[in-house]
């Protein structure tokens, strides 16, 4: 199952249901592994997501103190 294709919201209902308490000690090995692929997906998301972010406010920073030291 290619979990990069999958929608958050979906990998987030994965994530969910396989750490329920009730389930998680029916979850087979292969339960256990997609539960882990889909939280390795999901953190790459937010690094990705959160990474032009930063890089704007670094430049906004660079460019607030250039013009203030004018």
């Amino acid at each position: 199952m290619n979990l990069r294709t999958k929608p958050t919201w979906e990998l987030r209902a994965i994530i969910k249901a396989l750490t329920l308490p009730v389930s998680s000690f029916l979850n087979t090995d292969e339960d256990n592994e997609r539960l882990e692929q889909a939280q390795i997906v999901l953190y790459e998301r937010r690094l990705k997501n959160s990474q032009p972010i930063k890089m704007e406010v670094k430049w906004l920073e660079q460019y607030i103190l250039h013009y203030a030291l004018d």
